[in-house]
């Protein structure tokens, strides 16, 4: 099955992206820990029911200097302010990321990414690779082993409400180029479209004390049928 996982908010500070998305919405973050071989580090927003956003940006010059296509797509995106960068879904077996590979003309990648506060290495199977799906505006996918691990699941700080779960993401294109990609319904995963360029322009997050929608620019400027 498939599920909405998380979003990423790319932005030119992380410390200060991550502050002004806490006194906007009022949801906690913690830190998130950076990717030594992408330049990037991130703080992470649990949002409920297994999902959550990552703020993340460039923290790394020399990697974007010595031209790091991680950190150099990070730091073009978000030259001009706070955009979504995109983001990504979970399946519940490695049967269905195989299937889904095969389907994409892709293959299963595993492999260390993020380092932790306390020096653990997270291990990410996926596919097909991250940053090309965010550059045309789609999701990629990810399988969790232990969802016990999973990054929504530690308590977040500073916030004042308690998020209950993603309500809905907003996207660039149709329902039916989306549904064609993910090899399912859209409408099953609560996605709405407003057939204006591709990728992410929205969101929405339940709290306790009720909606919050989070809107920022979008990475895409293309129209059309989606390609990878």
């Amino acid at each position: 099955m498939i599920h909405v996982d998380h979003v990423c908010l790319g932005t030119r500070n992380v410390f200060e992206g991550a502050q002004r998305l806490r006194e906007e919405t009022g949801l906690g973050c913690y830190e998130g820990g950076w990717f030594p071989r992408l330049g990037l580090a991130n703080k992470i927003f649990p949002t409920g029911n297994d999902t959550y956003i990552e703020v993340e940006s460039v923290v790394d010059v020399h990697e974007y200097e010595n031209g790091n296509p991680a950190a150099r797509f990070f730091r073009e995106k978000c030259k001009d302010g706070d955009v979504f960068i995109g983001w990504c879904a979970r399946v519940d077996t490695k049967q269905e990321l195989e299937d889904l590979a095969k389907r994409l003309g892709s293959q299963v990648i595993e492999s260390t990414l993020r380092q932790r506060p306390d020096g653990m290495m997270g291990v990410a199977v996926r596919t097909p690779e991250t940053i090309p799906c965010w550059g045309v505006g789609l999701p990629n996918f990810f399988l969790v082993t232990d969802m016990a691990k999973h990054p929504s699941r530690v308590t977040p700080q500073y916030g004042t409400k308690t998020a209950t779960g993603i309500n809905w993401l907003e996207l660039g294109g149709s329902e039916e180029e989306m549904s064609d990609y993910l090899g399912v319904n859209a409408s099953t995963l609560n996605l709405s479209f407003n057939g204006l360029a591709h990728g992410l322009h929205a969101m929405s997050v339940m709290t306790t004390d009720g909606e919050v929608v989070i809107r920022r620019d979008v990475i895409s400027g293309t129209t059309g049928q989606l390609t990878f």
